[in-house]
């Protein structure tokens, strides 16, 4: 049976910012008050100490009164994060338990959701003043099942090529399971982007990079400018390899569960695979 659990630190968060509110605190006042009640534990990947609440407090400050509710009624009941889950390995035909948590807490805005470890639990640490939370969270709650079944590192540890791959397949699971309102709320996503307008380029310009591992890397090719100088270049990559994967007729399941010493080179030759089709002659009607 599935172990899901659902755990909050919103009202530290709450106490700090009430706190620092009354006291009209200046940015040292705030970070002691940061420490004294909130203190999140968990450190995002590439970032340093208190590098979280530095962003939180210089960056974030003038937002959450705006998001001031939304944080205090936030629904962190587990029971439809549980029923999420069992979508996801129903849809993926994954028979196995997975044992996981959901650490709902507030960043600055910009902070994407991560996974850590602790013992043989994985833990979605998950910022509510996000848009979106349905996808996203389906999202990180398939990641967690793809690194179950694979072996696959959470979050940022691993290689290019294995962050491309379990993007794809995040982002289409959460975007088959959803009901049109949600998906097209989230699904935005590329459809205004720049890198949609040469899919081929990036593509080709992405391959040399697929077995890198540093930070710099992984964040320049998501959330900064990737090899071809548009943002999401690796999302936008594995939507477009996962979908070329699904028309050549293998499963969900096929993919979520491919070991994961096997995905850097998977990638790079379904890569070379997809740019071969795209450029051969198309027959005629």
């Amino acid at each position: 049976m599935d172990d899901l659990k659902c755990t909050q630190v919103l009202d530290r968060f709450l106490s700090f910012y009430d706190q620092a509110s009354i006291e009209q605190a200046d940015l040292t006042r705030r970070l002691e008050l940061w420490i004294q009640h909130y203190n999140f534990p968990h450190v995002p990947p590439g970032y340093k100490k208190y590098q979280l609440a530095q962003e939180m407090l210089e960056h974030g400050w003038k937002h959450y009164p705006i998001a001031y509710d939304k944080i205090k009624y936030f629904d962190t009941d587990a029971e439809q994060w549980h029923m999420r889950l069992e979508e996801i390995k129903s849809l993926t035909s994954i028979p196995d338990d997975v044992h996981a948590s959901i650490l709902f807490f507030v960043a600055a805005f910009e902070t994407d959701p991560f996974i850590v470890i602790e013992g043989d639990e994985y833990i979605i640490c998950f910022p509510v003043e996000l848009e979106a939370t349905d996808f996203r969270l389906t999202q990180e709650l398939t990641r967690v099942v793809n690194c179950t079944q694979s072996g696959m590192a959470p979050s940022h540890t691993r290689t290019l090529a294995q962050l491309i791959f379990q993007e794809g397949i995040a982002l289409h699971t959460a975007h088959q399971i959803l009901g049109d309102e949600k998906r097209n709320d989230a699904f935005s996503y590329f459809k205004n982007d720049a890198c949609t307008r040469e899919p081929n380029r990036i593509m080709i310009n992405i391959l040399p990079h697929l077995n890198r591992t540093d930070y710099e890397a992984l964040y320049s090719f998501t959330k900064g400018t990737g090899a071809s100088g548009f943002e999401k270049e690796a999302n936008f990559t594995g939507w477009n390899l996962v979908q070329y994967l699904l028309n050549q007729g293998v499963t969900l399941k096929e993919l979520i569960t491919l070991n994961a010493k096997d995905v850097d080179a998977y990638v790079e030759e379904s890569l070379f695979n997809l740019l071969d089709s795209a450029y051969s002659p198309q027959p005629q009607e």
